[in-house]
């Protein structure tokens, strides 16, 4: 029997060329518009995956996607959900112009938590920090303005000798004719 005349192996074609590495500075110029579009609440799992090549738009769109997840678990916070979203938008404002601007900044507390530089318990401790913070300007701001608040060595070294209030007037108080 006569076998057929076998053909000499063929190699598979090479794999396609890696794109050529982009510097920080074109990936951040050509991606900065992206990189803002993700915090657009749910477009920053979109972004995410769309340019997950470029480490400028994966850079914003982790700290956009915890800023998304966080607000979908306030929603279900009684009482104080409309106060945190709007902390949530706030920090979401601040991202988008920051990548807008294509600068490389950190969303507080959000930014190290997405790079896993901090665990939750540390997030959480800023977290309350930050608010004790800003419940003491309240106060501050209700008590009289952005000063120190008066020392025991302040109210002894106040003038005693005026009164505290003003003298009232001693007018007698109107007569009611008589019947």
């Amino acid at each position: 029997m006569d076998l057929p005349e076998s053909t000499p192996p063929q190699n598979p074609p090479p794999p396609p060329a890696a794109p050529a590495p982009v510097s920080d500075k074109e990936d951040i110029e050509k991606n900065k518009d992206i990189a803002a579009f993700s915090y657009l609440w749910i477009m920053s799992v979109v972004v995410f995956f769309l340019r997950r090549n470029s480490p400028f738009v994966r850079y914003h769109a982790k700290q956009a996607m915890l800023l998304f997840l966080l607000s979908i678990i306030v929603l279900f916070v009684p009482i104080i959900s409309k106060l945190l979203e709007l902390g949530i938008l706030g920090l979401m404002v601040l991202g988008f112009i920051n990548a807008a601007q294509g600068q490389r900044k950190d969303v507080p507390i959000i930014g190290p938590l997405s790079r896993r530089e901090i665990g939750l318990r540390d997030a959480w401790k800023q977290i309350v920090e930050a608010i004790v913070r800003c419940i003491d300007a309240l106060k501050a701001i209700r008590v009289g303005g952005f000063r120190a608040p008066f020392t025991s060595t302040d109210h002894e070294s106040a003038d005693t000798s005026k009164p505290s209030s003003p003298p009232s007037s001693q007018q007698p108080p109107p007569s009611s004719p008589a019947a």
